[in-house]
């Protein structure tokens, strides 16, 4: 299994050194094999790295392969700011995190050659370990831009620094509206019930008979998901790209519940 990731880095030509590191692929024609005869399958194509054998996906005969690196160097090409930014990969999937400098809220780029993500373009706040990602349900202005394996990519989003100044103000409505909702049991109740694993509810819990302990304010449903989410990002996971799936996934879990209640 092909298992390859790649380091947080701080400026705009990092990345892109990073992003040339990434691997390129190729579609194969693939074949399927019985009893040792092998019978060709020309509406299907196998994904491999590029000089390599191993397949990461099967894909239909009209997928159209779109280049981790040209995909991430266009919207780096696109900036028209400083940006600080991590590179993530790991067989087949990529994910480009861009920062304006010096701030903790920006976009995240995905893209997959294995069919379990289209291009996708969200919102992200960084907190500490923790990923906050921004449901595209939870806020009626805001347009998550994906799009599926077919002409050019990223073709009707060019100018990324706007997107940049979106994600900034979009997050300062949100975080402003979370931190000023006192929890209640009810709300703690509520939260308790939306997590879907042992150790999270041990996490809520735990926030619920300490949640004043540290703070010299009140604590708020903020920082009830932040909590749960740090929480999430101390387990083990396979590799980062994991680890932030799986960030992605209570994010839009957490923040639809806790916009419900303010």
């Amino acid at each position: 299994m092909i298992k390859r990731e790649l380091a947080p880095r701080d400026s705009a030509d990092d990345l892109m050194e990073q992003i040339g590191k990434i691997p390129e692929f190729e579609l194969l024609r693939v074949s399927t094999e019985r009893t040792g005869a092998y019978c060709a399958q020309p509406k299907f194509k196998g994904v491999v790295e590029r000089g390599r054998d191993e397949a990461v996906a099967i894909v239909s005969d009209k997928y159209s392969l779109c280049q981790m690196r040209d995909v991430f160097g266009r919207v780096l090409a696109n900036l028209g700011e400083e940006v600080s930014g991590e590179v993530l990969y790991f067989n087949g999937r990529g994910q480009l995190y861009l920062f304006p400098r010096g701030q903790n809220v920006g976009i995240c780029v995905t893209n997959s050659v294995d069919r379990s993500a289209a291009i996708r373009v969200s919102f992200v706040r960084k907190e500490g370990p923790a990923t906050v990602h921004l449901p595209r349900t939870v806020c009626e202005d805001v347009t998550e831009y994906k799009r599926l394996h077919v002409g050019v990519p990223l073709n009707e989003v060019v100018n990324f620094s706007k997107v940049l100044t979106d994600a900034k103000e979009t997050w300062g409505t949100i975080v402003d509206r979370l931190s000023k909702v006192p929890l209640t049991a009810d709300r703690i109740k509520d939260f308790r019930e939306s997590v879907d694993t042992k150790t999270l509810v041990e996490a809520v819990n735990q926030f619920a008979n300490n949640m004043d302990k540290y703070l010299d304010r009140k604590s708020t449903l903020w920082d009830l998901l932040l909590a749960v989410l740090k929480t999430a990002a101390a387990s083990k996971f396979k590799s980062d790209i994991h680890r932030e799936e799986r960030q992605r996934e209570l994010s839009n879990i957490l923040l639809v519940q806790a916009l419900k209640e303010s």
